[in-house]
């Protein structure tokens, strides 16, 4: 559906219209000297996608990728159609799973349309924020570009604020004193992460293409340097899920070195005990086959001293177990 549609002229929104047609007259009547249409749309139909191309003679194989969802980013010139495609994030907590989205931008001279998939990265702030600052919202479509890639990437940090704070959970899981251990969560998250970072790393070469002579007819050369700032905020997020990354391999280290800990515990615990009731169960058994000949065999001293005798090396064994942090 339609989110949101306007005609600028110098920075200002001079038309209001849920309407591509009259985006597309007011386009028809001057060209981009007198302004530029802004239209944004979230889970269009084919038909509006099919609207869209026909108005703002977009080409089909370029209106294609949002057909079919395309979901890796990157920079596409199609004609006079400057195609970037861009994933949107955003992390649920309570699944501890990131949901992704697509954000796809259609940039031509006197026009920008974007295209959102998904939950997260909602322009409607963008466009807000750039209708106070008529100042750069007067680079045209190029400004609106720059300002919509930056808030994708910015939503990026709330993602990696979630996994951060499961990863130092995992971390306190890992060295407490509970008996269980986080491996299944911390794999969880190591296929969250790397999904993260597959879907991020690409944007990077595509941020830099759009700095480039290649893209110059749509970006404005005084604008370049804020697409720089994208990609630094872009490289930041990255190197923070890399040290996530690296962080989980190490805690899956550590929580499967305790489990093998904990494990040799439980066997040195077992054999202590074993070998503690070896001594009477061998002298039950002795005197159990009536054998004759044993000392004290006759006396009822001779059995409440072979019972203390065998008491005091189970006592024994037990205090030399204990010394040695067996049991």
């Amino acid at each position: 559906m339609i989110i949101d549609g306007a005609w600028y002229v110098s920075g200002e929104r001079t038309l209001d219209t849920d309407s591509i047609d009259d985006l597309a007259a007011e386009r028809h009547k001057g060209g981009s000297r007198s302004g530029f249409a802004w239209l944004g749309l979230r889970m269009p139909t084919d038909d509006e996608l099919s609207d869209v191309a026909k108005a703002f003679d977009i080409p089909e194989l370029a209106i294609a990728d949002a057909r079919h969802k395309h979901d890796r980013p990157k920079v596409e010139r199609h004609d006079s159609c400057l195609l970037t495609v861009v994933p949107t994030a955003r992390y649920v907590d309570t699944r501890e799973e990131v949901e992704f989205g697509n954000l796809f931008l259609y940039a031509g001279q006197d026009y920008i349309v974007t295209v959102r998939y998904g939950q997260a990265a909602p322009l409607q702030g963008v466009r807000t924020d750039l209708e106070r600052t008529p100042d750069i919202m007067r680079h045209g479509p190029g400004a609106v570009l720059q300002a919509a890639l930056l808030h994708v990437v910015e939503s990026y940090g709330p993602v990696m604020d979630g996994l951060e704070n499961d990863v130092r959970e995992v971390e306190r899981d890992v060295f407490s004193e509970s008996r269980g251990q986080p491996t299944r969560r911390i794999y969880f998250l190591i296929r969250e992460v790397l999904d993260f970072l597959i879907a991020l790393e690409p944007l990077s070469s595509s941020m830099k293409r759009l700095t480039g002579p290649e893209c110059l007819p749509w970006v404005d050369p005084e604008i370049v340097p804020l697409f720089r700032d994208v990609d630094e905020a872009l490289s930041a997020v990255v190197e923070r899920g890399r040290t996530a990354h690296q962080l989980l391999n190490n805690a899956l280290q550590a929580s499967m070195t305790q489990a093998a800990m904990k494990q040799n515990e439980d066997t040195r615990r077992i054999s202590a005990w074993v070998a503690i009731g070896v001594i009477p169960t061998v002298v039950a058994g002795l005197f159990g086959m009536n054998l004759g000949g044993i000392p004290g065999h006759d006396h009822v001293l001779g059995f409440v001293s072979v019972c203390a005798v065998t008491l005091l090396v189970s006592i024994w064994l037990y205090r030399r177990f204990r010394k040695a942090k067996w049991l």
